[in-house]
């Protein structure tokens, strides 16, 4: 009977003899070590990007086998399996790296280019320096020659290093649903066990277990490789990582003060009676800790009975009570008496309390009436009462506490269960918060331009899985927003929106006034006022930002051929429509981050005295994939037809010099990349109509059920209506006719009703934006046109004046 197969994978720099010390000892597995482009003796260069390096990986190897990596490349499994669910058995994984990149020393020392370049001699020519990153243990002088060699060797070192960057690393990781073994040694000297809890906040719904190893360093398999591949091949998991016993366990590593806990699957586990007696006096907490708990998409809190107050004798007869309702782990917590308690919904810029005196158990069973403040880093707009000091503790001891609890597990937001003693705060749990309505400000605006009201189930599939990872391209010139963790969208009676918090504490930390950014997107947003001192200490950030969105907009064409070349693969290959809808999730990331990119590139155009080139809405006559709510790939389309993609626009001499330059005057420029880009983007999303099975469009292409009703910008948590933004003028010009026909009367500005836009005498919109796709059509056909919310629905069907933004009844 054949073994079956395990790949092994080292890191940066790796080449496949640096696990020869472990292939003599694997019994149970047939073990090819790997080499990826780059790396090693493999002959092809390194990949341009981590996608490739994932795509590559899934070629060499064989679906259905095992797989053991390290480090960077461990990262690129995760890619792998996002790409392609189930592809590995197994996936054993030994320090990932990717978690806190933007806070990371080693990073951001590698950045400049000589020091990388002298970094790579020195591994390779005198690895000897590194021994104590390498191991506590003193390897033989054969097998530091051998790292070295495997770095001189390596042509991947150098360019890695730019390819795994804070915004490219973790991409739609938290939608693995694969298992996954971590493994950290306690003695890694290259990324500390701390960071286990950002892994398990990561990948918040794979099938995640976390082996802790005392002894090990980075690399087990070069000292002591014979325990090592024992214990590869016994198959130990380690502990379930998203359980409540398995996070407060990781939080305690992170340096997090949580009481003494034993998380056990039975009462006669051999540790128990240790672990009380090591604290005979305590009361203890017996609680469940089970497996379809404290969940990403379900929390299922309050199912099993928690005891408080055990004693110690009672406390195993508590843990047979729970395991015999079908709880699968207990966990044994020693019960902290608090002053004061409560629950807090935690995410970067705000945190939303209740609190009681005591214990928090009359909270959580709803039988007290708590306090209640929302603190918020953004303004008053979002804040809500106070929290007052008591019994020692203040408001901001309180938000640290949280706060530090949050960096934990990497930012993503919380349910916090949290003690006062009178001296110090306790984490009593932390979970991920599956649903829940922020005090957080959203908007309709801009979405509604380009989606219906009920878009399809494929589009909302796609937006909701890639509302988390679009904002990481901005990382690139502003790395706190990894901190704040906002997503894109955000969810409403069912119905995505902008999440307007996403831009606002962007600008509240430019010192930026918010009228600027709700003028772009044609919706109210709260007050933020001008800071000049922050604007100022912002203004070497503005340059960055500057650089680097104009320098993305020549990769977008090789984005986009490489996207609908894929799509090509995945139509030959006769995928199904799941397949396509993670393709199209993946696509969906790329799309919006490379408009998010165009509108930095426009906000610092600074004018079109350079000129205004044509835009693809000059060429209109012959295209089957431009029509309207074209945005939405379920939208009927005509017969297939070619329709290849669009070469970036061609640039006079002195306009690439401009660009590369950082010069003003580009606006018209810019405006014709943007033109250009949605096109070649509905050239695709044409394909992607065409591609989906006929048997599967009736679902996928179906009207997503819950409708996106509300209109102009809101709070999430339903408190205040809905604020109207005033209106604006897109073109000027005069016209008297009947409003509704000879004036259309729109309620968003979809670009995809160009034709009708082309016969009206004038346009008038409901919501929209000034730098819209429908308000840049708009100009260049000289329509005259406006967004006027408050337009009275009675006037339809009646004679009025448009007049330069402004519209009254002819009487």
């Amino acid at each position: 009977m054949s073994k079956p197969l395990m790949y092994l994978l080292a890191g940066n720099g790796s080449a496949a003899d640096w696990w020869d010390d472990a292939l003599p000892h694997f019994e149970r597995y047939e073990v090819v070590p790997l080499e990826l482009p780059g790396f090693g003796n493999h002959p092809q260069a390194p990949c341009e990007d981590l996608a490739a390096y994932a795509q590559a990986l899934l070629q060499m190897t064989v679906k259905g086998s095992a797989i053991t990596a390290v480090g960077v490349n461990a990262l690129l499994v995760l890619h792998a399996l996002q790409r392609q669910p189930g592809h590995f058995c197994r996936s054993v994984l030994l320090a990932p790296v990717g978690a806190f990149l933007w806070q990371r020393r080693l990073p951001a020392l590698m950045s400049p280019l000589p020091l990388r370049k002298t970094i790579h001699w020195l591994l390779a020519n005198q690895p000897t320096l590194f021994a104590r990153k390498f191991s506590n243990q003193t390897w033989t002088p054969a097998q530091y020659q051998r790292m070295g060699a495997g770095y001189a060797r390596c042509r991947a070192f150098v360019p890695h290093w730019d390819l795994v960057r804070a915004d490219t690393a973790l991409p739609l990781l938290e939608w693995i649903t694969d298992p996954v073994e971590l493994v950290w040694g306690d003695q890694d000297n290259v990324l500390g066990i701390e960071q286990a809890a950002a892994w398990s906040a990561i990948l918040a719904r794979a099938d995640l277990t976390i082996s802790l190893k005392p002894g090990w360093g980075h690399y087990p398999w070069i000292d002591a490789p014979r325990e090592f591949v024992a214990w590869l091949e016994s198959g130990e998991r380690g502990f379930v990582a998203h359980t409540k016993g398995g996070r407060l366990r990781l939080a305690a590593l992170a340096g997090q003060a949580v009481p003494a806990a034993l998380s056990l699957n039975d009462c006669h586990d051999p540790r128990l009676p240790a672990f009380l007696d090591s604290q005979s006096d305590a009361l203890w907490a017996v609680r469940s800790s089970s497996y379809g708990e404290d969940q990403a998409d379900a929390a299922n809190a309050g199912l099993s009975t928690t005891f408080l107050r055990v004693s110690t004798q009672d406390v195993p007869g508590r843990v047979a009570e729970l395991s015999a309702t079908g709880v699968e782990e207990v966990v044994v917590q020693r019960f902290i008496t608090p002053r004061l308690s409560g629950i807090a919904f935690v995410r970067h810029l705000a945190v939303e309390l209740e609190w009681v005196e005591g214990h928090l158990e009359s909270l959580a069973d709803g039988q007290a009436s708590p306090e209640r403040a929302i603190i918020s880093r953004l303004g008053e707009a979002w804040n809500s009462d106070t929290f007052k000091p008591s019994h020692g503790l203040t408001a901001d001891q309180l938000w640290r506490f949280l706060q530090s609890v949050l960096r934990v597990f990497h930012y993503v937001p919380g349910d916090v269960e949290w003690a006062w003693d009178g001296s110090q705060l306790w984490l009593l749990q932390y979970r991920p918060i599956s649903d829940y309505g922020w005090r957080r400000h959203l908007t309709a605006a801009n979405i509604a331009e380009i989606l219906p009201p009920q878009p399809s189930v494929l589009v909302e599939y796609a937006q909701r899985r890639a509302a988390a990872s679009i904002p990481a391209i901005m990382a690139r010139w502003d790395s706190r927003i990894l901190q704040d963790n906002e997503p894109f969208t955000a969810v409403f009676g069912g119905a995505s929106y902008i999440n307007n918090d996403l831009f606002l504490a962007r600008l509240a930390d430019w010192g930026i006034s918010a009228s600027n950014y709700a003028g772009e997107v044609g919706g109210a947003t709260p007050h933020l006022p001008w800071r000049p001192l922050r604007l100022i200490r912002s203004l070497p950030l503005f340059l960055r930002m500057q650089r680097i969105a104009r320098g993305h907009l020549p990769t977008l064409e090789r984005g986009l051929r490489r996207f609908d070349r894929e799509l090509l693969e995945l139509t030959g290959q006769g995928v199904d429509g799941q397949r396509l809808a993670d393709w199209f999730t993946r696509f969906y990331v790329f799309v919006v981050q490379g408009n998010l990119c165009i509108a930095t590139a426009l906000a610092s155009s600074g004018g079109d005295w350079l000129g205004r080139p044509p835009t693809a809405y000059d060429n209109l006559e012959c295209a089957p994939h431009r029509l309207p709510w074209e945005t939405d790939p379920a939208t009927p389309r005509p017969a297939p037809t070619e329709l290849p993609l669009q070469a970036f626009p061609q640039w006079p001499l002195a306009v690439r010099l401009a660009h590369s330059g950082g010069l003003p005057g580009l606006r018209g420029y810019y405006l014709q990349v943007r033109e250009w880009y949605r096109d070649n983007l509905m050239r695709i999303f044409f394909r992607l109509h065409h591609a989906m099975p006929a048997s599967e469009r009736a679902h996928w292409f179906a009207p997503h059920p819950d409708i996106r009703s509300r209109e102009g910008s809101f709070w999430q948590d339903g408190r205040e209506g809905t604020e109207q933004a005033s209106g604006f003028l897109i073109y000027p010009g005069q016209v008297q006719g009947i409003l509704g026909d000879d004036i259309l009367l729109e309620e968003t500005l979809d670009p995809g009703r160009h034709a009708h836009y082309q016969n009206a005498r004038a346009v008038i919109a409901r919501m929209g934006g000034r730098l819209s796709h429908g308000s840049t059509l708009l100009r260049e056909l000289r329509k005259p046109s406006a967004v006027l919310p408050q337009v009275n629905a009675a006037w339809l069907g009646r004679e009025v004046l448009y007049r330069d933004g402004e519209l009254t009844l002819v009487e």
